[in-house]
């Protein structure tokens, strides 16, 4: 519509900030590079523990370290305004009946090679030690949004099940969500009490965080083992 009345008004499309020459944004751009350093503007966090906090700079740093369940997916096919559900962590998930649904967990996943975890692999157990705490700690702000489950239990090593007090249509959508609902570890909140401090940032994702400086930067690498 926008273009439409600009040009309807007789401005050509070279006067629009979008015109860019398609060059910079299209095939002839060339291949993807692998390696180099990516630097994004960032904020301090209050401190790294998305279960205490919903303060989005938290959030913001836990996205490149941990994995979720399921997520949204991205890219250029995905219309605006969507948000379709993709694996994650779950290779797959079905629903028995209209309250319970269970997932079937990647098999061979690693957790980050760093102390407490040292590179384990990743299993239920996990899974039902992360939302076990999401439901019960008192001070996550996000618990209601699971508030109609009832219980998460393990069925075995791969598979984890999600029995649920009432029909609840948007569990899938709500362990998508990017706020509070990363995969942690149990051994650090064992070894620590909780997730505050920069060494606690542990996960399965695409990034290790390699060091913090309080208001100066974070420094991740690429996770070899993703």
């Amino acid at each position: 519509t926008l273009l439409q009345a600009g040009l309807a008004a007789g401005v050509t499309l070279s006067a629009w900030p979008l015109a860019t020459p398609g060059r910079l944004w299209g095939a002839e751009a060339g291949q993807p590079k692998r390696g180099g350093i990516l630097r994004l503007r960032g904020w301090d966090p209050p401190h790294f523990d998305s279960h205490l906090t919903i303060n989005n700079y938290t959030n913001y740093l836990s996205s490149f370290v941990y994995g979720r369940l399921v997520r949204h997916k991205t890219g250029a096919d995905v219309p605006p305004g969507t948000f379709p559900i993709e694996p994650d962590l779950a290779e797959r998930w079905e629903e028995p009946d209209d309250t319970t649904v269970i997932f079937h967990l990647r098999k061979g996943v690693k957790w980050h090679n760093k102390p407490p975890v040292n590179g384990r692999e990743f299993v239920a157990e996990d899974v039902k030690f992360t939302y076990e705490r999401f439901l019960s700690e008192k001070a996550n702000a996000n618990r209601f949004l699971l508030e109609p489950v009832d219980r998460v239990e393990v069925v075995d090593r791969y598979t984890v099940k999600f029995l649920l007090k009432e029909p609840f249509v948007w569990l899938v959508d709500t362990l998508a969500y990017p706020y509070s609902t990363w995969i942690m570890a149990p051994e650090v909140a064992q070894q620590y009490g909780d997730f505050k401090k920069p060494e606690t940032v542990i996960g399965t994702g695409p990034f290790l965080l390699e060091r913090y400086e309080p208001n100066v930067k974070a420094v991740f690498k690429r996770n070899p083992e993703y």
